[in-house]
């Protein structure tokens, strides 16, 4: 499939938007779950839209070398003088502290994790990187030495680090004595069969990396002598134009555009044939929860429970509401909220599960369910967000309850409109000794 690029602006970020063709296997194997991404330093703080220089540039620059060494051989020659070693673990750390420190760095540090977040269907990913964005951005649980791997089964997303991490200094693999030692490891530990693993049997996009990347090289051939030649077909997102006749004799095809131009391109295709919930949807999810909140504080100043015991379902609905979309917010970056299917078998799930609460009479439970249940449907109406979520919720009441003022006319005509509900509330009212008009009722998010 063909994807134009921005040629027609000429900002820094625009220009390497390039077209490119986006391969129909790499979209299938993304509909299958076989989709792996394999990422280095050019998509993260090293990034040049981050930092004007790298890493390597600053130590070659402070040791005064002029010729070009690889990325090992020269972390070597400045570790090797007096606490090189602590120097270079603190020249990383103030690398990564700068960025963090302004919000706009960290932006574009992000820019693919975020866009890749919501891609549920990648639930694997390789990097040689040391920062945990990954982690933050995409929720991924960091696989960095043999005793994570008790985690490997989990259904979460997972990172595999095989360079170390900086929230683990000792890991970190920078010189040539740790190259060759990572690589000793990864030829026969549990981390090199599992990238081996993944390597031979699902399709790899390798993003961040250019051709003399010394993580890229030492890997990727390590790989093709061990298989023989028959590693699976895989492909390089680069930015360097020269890369078709570098890579045409190792089995790698490379696709010349900015790797989150990629992957947002590859999002917008799921999308289309509705496998992904928009971005966009997930972003009106803050508006919502802060509409039902405000809510939630008028009807507890406006009634008193004491008075007005049937009030308590409402609050508890709102607190499913409120819920729903905090959990939304705290987990949309591992991509959960962003698959169709698993809200609705969750959907179904609360159904089955409100039935049982019904028949044993616990109403406030049911309307929490009522609430949660509303705020996962949100995000499944397509209606170009004009949506208008009920904020009020009355046992009895057949019709939708969207404002107060509506809600406030229906509870003071004084009319009972389910009985059984209305008595267990009354139970639950007189087990309050407090002064109500004080006191604001929540249910917790257990059921």
């Amino acid at each position: 499939m063909h994807i134009e690029g921005k040629g027609n602006c000429e900002c820094k970020f625009c220009m390497q938007q390039k077209s490119f063709d986006l391969p129909k296997e790499t979209i299938e194997a993304a509909k299958r779950g076989d989709l792996v991404i394999f990422s280095g330093a050019g998509v993260s703080t090293e990034s040049r839209t981050v930092y004007n220089h790298s890493l390597y540039e600053d130590v070659k620059y402070e040791l005064g070398i002029t010729e070009n060494l690889s990325f090992s051989k020269l972390m070597s020659k400045y570790c090797n003088n007096t606490n090189g070693r602590i120097n270079l673990l603190k020249k990383i750390k103030c690398r990564f502290d700068y960025v963090s420190s302004f919000p706009e760095l960290q932006r574009r540090a992000s820019s693919f994790h975020r866009e890749l977040s919501s891609i549920y269907m990648i639930n694997e990913i390789i990097t040689t990187n040391w920062d945990d964005l990954f982690e933050r951005y995409c929720g991924a649980i960091p696989i960095v030495t043999p005793e994570d791997f008790v985690f490997w089964n989990l259904p979460e997303r997972k990172v595999l680090k095989i360079h170390g991490s900086i929230n683990n200094f000792g890991s970190i693999i920078a010189t040539e004595e740790d190259y060759n030692k990572c690589y000793n490891t990864l030829n026969t530990g549990l981390i090199g069969s599992s990238l081996k693993m993944m390597l031979a049997t699902k399709y790899v996009i390798f993003c961040g990396y250019s051709f003399g990347d010394e993580d890229f090289n030492s890997i990727y051939n390590s790989l093709l002598k061990e298989m023989n030649g028959l590693m699976p077909h895989a492909y390089i997102v680069t930015l360097d134009d020269n890369a078709l006749e570098k890579f045409r004799d190792i089995n790698l095809t490379p696709i010349i555009t900015d790797a989150t131009y990629f992957v947002s391109n590859l999002k917008n295709i799921l999308i289309d044939d509705s496998l992904i919930i928009p971005d966009e949807i997930l972003d009106s999810v803050p508006l919502m929860l802060h509409k039902v909140q405000t809510e939630h504080d008028l009807l507890s100043a406006v009634f008193n429970i004491k008075e007005h015991p049937e009030v308590v379902f409402s609050l508890c609905y709102q607190d499913g509401l409120i819920h729903a979309f905090e959990r939304i917010m705290a987990r949309r970056n591992t991509g959960e909220y962003s698959d169709p299917y698993r809200i609705s078998r969750i959907i179904n799930s609360y159904f089955k599960w409100k039935s049982q609460k019904l028949k044993k009479k616990l109403y406030h439970d049911v309307a929490y369910m009522e609430g949660y249940i509303n705020g996962l449907t949100y995000l499944l109406i397509d209606d170009e967000r004009g949506i208008e979520v009920p904020v009020y919720f009355l046992f009895g009441y057949k019709s939708d309850i969207l404002t107060l003022d509506e809600y406030k006319n229906i509870i003071e005509g004084n009319q009972i409109l389910h009985k059984a509900s209305f008595k267990h509330t009354q139970k639950i009212v007189s087990s309050i000794t407090n002064d109500s008009s004080e006191m604001v009722f929540h249910h917790t998010p257990f059921l």
